[in-house]
Parts: C-alpha cells; sequence; structure tokens
C-alpha cells in the first residue's frame, strides 16, 4: 500500500507541470548548507570616510581624488558600475537642452537687433532725427514686451531679452547721436551714457532679473574704459575702480552671486586689457592704455582686495558661472573658485605685460596671492579678523612705502617692489602655514601648479653665451617649490601633493619644450629667423635639477607610493578603461616616476638638453633608485615593468645618441640586481633584455644625434 502511494504521489508529480519540478529542485539545493547570512549576528558596517567638500572651490574634476565603491559611477574591478549617476553628461546635455536653445536664442536676438540699430545709424546719417525716432520706437517695443512677457512665468527669458535689446539699442543711439553731430563734445555724451546705465539699473529692480542688471554692469566698465578720452588715463584708473565699486554695491544690495562673480571676473578682465592693449578707438570714444607702471599697481591691487572681499561674501551663492560648468559634465565649482579663476585670466594679463621688470611682476603675484589666500581662508571658517589684521596692517605700510617713491633704496638698497615683494610675500606665508589646517589639499596642489607656471613665465632664464644664469634661478625657485610639496605631501599624506610632487618636475619641462617647438616652427613657416626659445636651460643644471627631483620622488614614493591618479573618474562612458589602467598600476606613483621621467629624458635629449655625461648619470640614478626600492620592498608593482621600461630607454639612447659601453653596463647591473631578488619567471626575459645593448653594438649603427662632452 505504501509502495502504491509512492508511486502514485510520483505519477502525479510527474503529471504537474515541469516547471514545478524544477522549482522544486532549487528549493531543495538552496535549502542545503547552513547561510550564516541567516544567523541574527549583526553585520559590521565598514565606515567610510567621505572626502570633505571645500566649499570655496566646489565639486570639480579632480585626477587626484581616490574613487570610492559607493560613489556614483564608480567602476569596480570587473567592470560593473554598481551605483549609477543621476546624470551624466549626455543625459544632462539632453536635459538642459531646452534651456541652452533659448539662451542661444536670446543671444541671437540680441546681436540680430544690435546690427539692425547698426544699420540704421548708417542709413540714416544724413537724417539723424528720422533715425533717432525709429531707434526710439524699437526701444519702447522692447520695453513693452518686456512689461507684458516678464510677469509670466513661461514667458520670462523672452522678455528679459527684449529688455536687453531695447537697452541696447538705447545705449547705441546715444554713441550715434555724438556720430551724427547732435551731442558735440564726449563729456556730454558721457554724461548721457550713465545715465542710461541708471535707467538700466532701474529696469533691473523693477523686474527683479539679474541679465539685465549683468549688462548695466559691462556697460559702466565700458564707460569707465572711455574716459581717458577726457581725463587721461588717471581718469580711466579712477572710473574701472569706481565702477567696480558701484557694480559690487549693486550685488550686495540685490544679494545677487550672478552679479558678484561676473563684477570679480569682469572687472580684472577690464584691468587687464587696459594694460596689455595700446591705444584703441570704440566709435567716437577712445580707449587708452594704462601706461603708469604705479597707477595700474595700486589700481589691480585695490580692485583685488574689492574682489576678495566679494568672493569671501558669496562663496556659497549659486551663480551663472557656476552652472554653465555643471551644464557641461565638469562639475559644479563653488562662485569662490570659479570667480577668482576668472579674475585671475585678467590679472595674469596685467602680470605678464610686465614680466620686463621681475620684481614689479612678482609685487603683483604676491598681493594676488595674499588677497585671494586670505579670503580663501576665511570661506574655510577661520576667523575674518584673524585673517585681516596682517593682511590690512601689511597692506597699508607697504602702500606708504609704494606712494614714498624711491626712498626705501636709499635706504636698504632695494627698490621699492621688491621690498613689497618680500614682505608681502613672508606675511602670506605666514598666514597660510599659520592655519594651514583649514586649506585643503585640492587647493595646494592647484596652487602649486599655478605657482610653477608663473614662475616659468615672470623669472628670465637666458643662455651662459648671452649672459643669463642658464635657468640657474628659475630651477633653484622650482626647486624650493618642489621641496615644499614633498613636505606637505609626507606631513599630509596627502596623495594629491605627493602626484605633483612626482608629476611637476617633468611634466612640465615636456610641455614648455613642446610649446616652443610649435612656436618655432609657425615662425620659421613665416620666414621668421629669431625663433629663441622661452626659456633656456643648461645641461648641467638641468641634471642638477631633475636629480633633485629624482631623490624627491623616490622620498615620497617611500611613504605614498600607493597613490593612484585616476584621469577619466568623472565620465561613465569611459571609466571602465580607466579602471583597466588603473588597476594594471601604469598610473600609480612608483610607475609614473619611472616611465614619466625616462620619457622627459628622451624628449630633451633630442633636442640638446644633455650633455652625454648628465643624461648617462640621470639613467644610472633613475635606474638605481628604482632597482633599490624594487629590491628592499618599497616599491608596489611586478619587476617586469621595470626590466622593459630600463630596457626600452637603453635601446633609445644607443640608437640615437651613442653612449654604448655606459648603457649597456647600466642596464646590465640593473637587471642583473633585479633578477637576483626577483622570482624566476622574469627570469628569461631578463637575459634578453641585456643582449639587447650588445645587438646595438654589434650592428655598429652611428647615432643620430651625437650629446655633446662636458
Amino acid at each position: 500500500m505504501r509502495l502504491c502511494n509512492t508511486v502514485h504521489v510520483g505519477g502525479s508529480m510527474d503529471n504537474d507541470e515541469p516547471d514545478d519540478r524544477i522549482i522544486r529542485e532549487q528549493e531543495f539545493k538552496r535549502s542545503s548548507g547552513v547561510d550564516i547570512g541567516e544567523i541574527g549576528v549583526p553585520e559590521s558596517k565598514e565606515i567610510e570616510k567621505v572626502g570633505e567638500v571645500d566649499q570655496a572651490l566646489g565639486e570639480f574634476y579632480d585626477p587626484f581624488s581616490d574613487s570610492q565603491k559607493s560613489s556614483a559611477g564608480a567602476v569596480d574591478q570587473e567592470g560593473v558600475v554598481e551605483k549609477p549617476p543621476d546624470r551624466d553628461l549626455v543625459s544632462g546635455l539632453s536635459m538642459d537642452g531646452e534651456k541652452k536653445i533659448s539662451w542661444i536664442l536670446m543671444v541671437s536676438m540680441i546681436v540680430l537687433y544690435s546690427a539692425i540699430s547698426i544699420q540704421v545709424g548708417r542709413t540714416f546719417e544724413n537724417q539723424a532725427l528720422l533715425g533717432a525716432a525709429i531707434l526710439i520706437f524699437l526701444a519702447l517695443v522692447g520695453f513693452g514686451l518686456g512689461e507684458i512677457w516678464i510677469p509670466r512665468e513661461r514667458m520670462v527669458l523672452l522678455g528679459v531679452t527684449w529688455v536687453i535689446i531695447s537697452m541696447k539699442v538705447l545705449y547705441g543711439l546715444a554713441i550715434e547721436l555724438r556720430h551724427w553731430g547732435i551731442i558735440e563734445d564726449d563729456l556730454t555724451l558721457g554724461l548721457l551714457l550713465l545715465f542710461l546705465v541708471s535707467l538700466n539699473i532701474y529696469i533691473a529692480y523693477r523686474h527683479n532679473q539679474d541679465a539685465i542688471a549683468a549688462q548695466s554692469t559691462l556697460v559702466l566698465l565700458a564707460i569707465g574704459s572711455t574716459a581717458g578720452t577726457e581725463f587721461g588715463e588717471g581718469g580711466v584708473a579712477a572710473m574701472i575702480l569706481l565702477s567696480t565699486i558701484l557694480l559690487h554695491g549693486i550685488a550686495i544690495n540685490r544679494k545677487s552671486g550672478n552679479l558678484a562673480s561676473l563684477g570679480i571676473a569682469s572687472s580684472n578682465l577690464w584691468i587687464g586689457m587696459h594694460a596689455v592693449t595700446s591705444r584703441f578707438e570704440i566709435g567716437p570714444l577712445e580707449v587708452l592704455p594704462i601706461k603708469g607702471p604705479l597707477l595700474l599697481f595700486l589700481l589691480l591691487m585695490a580692485v583685488t582686495a574689492l574682489n576678495a572681499f566679494m568672493a569671501t561674501r558669496f562663496a556659497r551663492e549659486e551663480n551663472w558661472f557656476s552652472k554653465a560648468f555643471e551644464t557641461v559634465g565638469l562639475g559644479k565649482p563653488g562662485l569662490w573658485g570659479v570667480s577668482i579663476s576668472l579674475g585671475m585670466i585678467g590679472a595674469s594679463l596685467a602680470v605678464a605685460s610686465n614680466r620686463e621688470d621681475i620684481s614689479y611682476a612678482l609685487g603683483m603675484v604676491t598681493f594676488l596671492g595674499g588677497a585671494f589666500g586670505g579670503s580663501y581662508l576665511v570661506v574655510r571658517g577661520v576667523s575674518s579678523l584673524r585673517v585681516a589684521r596682517p593682511l590690512i596692517f601689511a597692506g597699508l605700510f607697504l602702500t606708504i612705502v609704494l606712494l614714498g617713491g624711491d626712498s626705501i633704496q636709499g635706504l636698504l638698497g632695494v627698490t621699492k617692489y621688491q621690498f613689497f615683494t618680500v614682505i608681502g610675500s613672508a606675511t602670506t606665508v605666514f598666514m597660510i602655514i599659520r592655519d594651514q589646517d583649514s586649506v585643503s589639499d585640492r587647493v595646494l596642489w592647484l596652487g602649486s601648479v599655478v605657482i610653477l607656471g608663473i614662475l616659468v613665465i615672470l623669472v628670465p632664464s637666458e643662455s651662459v653665451s648671452s649672459g643669463g644664469d642658464g635657468g640657474a634661478a628659475l630651477l633653484s625657485m622650482l626647486t624650493i617649490l618642489h621641496l615644499g610639496t614633498a613636505y606637505l605631501a609626507v606631513r599630509r599624506r596627502s596623495s594629491s601633493l605627493s602626484g605633483v610632487t612626482v608629476l611637476l618636475p617633468w611634466a612640465w619641462i615636456i610641455v614648455e619644450k613642446s610649446m616652443e617647438e610649435v612656436i618655432r616652427t609657425v615662425m620659421l613657416a613665416r620666414d621668421v629667423t629669431d625663433s629663441s626659445g622661452i626659456i633656456d636651460l643648461s645641461p648641467g643644471n638641468l641634471s642638477v635639477y631633475l636629480a633633485i627631483a629624482s631623490i624627491l620622488l623616490f622620498s615620497v614614493n617611500m611613504r605614498l607610493g600607493e597613490s593612484g591618479v585616476n584621469l577619466a573618474s568623472g565620465f561613465l562612458g569611459i571609466t571602465e578603461i580607466s579602471a583597466s589602467i588603473r588597476d594594471s598600476g601604469i598610473l600609480n606613483l612608483w610607475s609614473i616616476g619611472l616611465w614619466l621621467p625616462m620619457l622627459t629624458i628622451l624628449f630633451m635629449a633630442q633636442f640638446g638638453g644633455f650633455t652625454a655625461s648628465s643624461i648617462v648619470f640621470l639613467y644610472a640614478l633613475l635606474s638605481g633608485l628604482h632597482v633599490m626600492s624594487l629590491n628592499l620592498g618599497l616599491r608596489k608593482g611586478g619587476a617586469s615593468s621595470i626590466v622593459w621600461v630600463l630596457s626600452l630607454t637603453c635601446l633609445v639612447i644607443q640608437w640615437r645618441h651613442g653612449l654604448d659601453q655606459s648603457m649597456a653596463f647600466i642596464l646590465c647591473i640593473s637587471v642583473t640586481s633585479i633578477l637576483y631578488f626577483a622570482e624566476d619567471e622574469i627570469f628569461g626575459l631578463g637575459l634578453g633584455v641585456m643582449s639587447i645593448p650588445v645587438l646595438v653594438i654589434i650592428s655598429g649603427i652611428d647615432p643620430a644625434n651625437s650629446l655633446d662632452s662636458p
């Protein structure tokens, strides 16, 4: 009976749907064994350290940032995106496409109606009253459309566009009245333009629109630029300073981050424009350059102080520039970071235009660093009084020194700008070091890159044959910079600072030499024979500089050699490639510290940057440091990569520059040391590469670019 029942049950199961049998089998298999996860043991949750967001700089792409597994868009080693981002680059562009099209249409309409107003001015040159009536009518139509559409939520942008067009027509009408002769002097024209700016500001307040107010800010700066027609370059400086104060006053009154960032960026750009341009005309108005050194210096210093205050006050406010960066997928920088960066472009123009006087240019860099550095510390939470006290005292004292003429030179034997640079730099460095815990690593590494660029541009480096120092002063300053970043990297255990310490000494040389060759090629194509380089470094000075950089590379990597560099963490479409490259170890600091210096040596040797002894010395030093780090267990990564890089570098040097015996000796010693401590699996590779120098020697090929002897 039991057997029958068993058979019957089995038959009934066979008659069931096949899916039921499969499900039961899977349930039986899952039930076997003990699942520890089902036992009531609390899971240990790993506490992830969330990177602190720098409120001053905001969020933007950082190649030295550590990608967290929990971050949006992060790719694990298996190529899986566990947490996709809310919006990647493509979806962001698609979602914001309508807004961008609206802005493009707005700009197109403004350009179109500006062209119409210009054409009216030319057509009715002999009928001034008729032309003026047409332009006034066009402006009134635009104001009327603005009154109708701005109150409607879906029509705001179109209404604002028409108001901006109307004001643009009125500004053009004022200039045409001067051209037609109805306004007989430039002073009356300036007063009329100031009245229109006041009208522009009133309309901006009436409609509560920053875009309309922004138009008035730019026109006000333009009026200041043309004040030289009546009052000379002193009048230009005074009007630019007054315009900047008015712009920032409007921003404070309206509590507008948009106007604050625009004022910071545009004011410095305006000063930079007056520093680098020559005299030119805008219609009947004449724009004068600011040639007086002291006047330009004091103007930029005063405007920089105002801009630093505004950047501090509105650091956390929304603004157009940050939204523009976010729209194109480059992160969302803070108002402080984006406005100061744009403002520094204009300030750099003023600095570069006076690079012949190194103390004058460095004096400008000093007060820019002091003002914006103090502003940054306040944004980061340091007491404003603690920051302002040394800056105000030093600034007032140094301003008195500047106004005192050359009296300081008679007392101390240095120029007033040299004295300004020394005292100002000491004050800034003291302030930064005192509150260095409030400074983020991102600011430090970005600052080191900026300082390096400024020094390369400003510090003269001519060849010894031309009476220069062969770049000794420049390389000495850069060495001090690299020593500082290396110290901070070890002290703060910062991967970003260690990255710039490893990368910067070698990367900037390649960039500078590449730019120099591009410029030389263009000049030769135009039959210009004077194609001297931007900088001229003697082989001896360059070798000492790179030798110190190699030692710093080894020292930093001893402590922080596990750090990696992710060059594509912000783009979901290619982060799988980035993760693969990073997992391979080619972009960790030890690997970069080998192939990048070797690439730099080969690159510079091609253009005569080394002598025979200096290139052998650097190759031996780098080989010895990396082989020693591998044998001591300090280096992360396999031995095969070192063998390949050393052998390929040796092959290129032998093939291009000769030096067979020296290079063969160094390569054999290095590879032998590696094989002595390494695993047996690379023994064949080592024996193979050691035969490369011998084969080159046997081939008897003459070097294509022999290097000079010391």
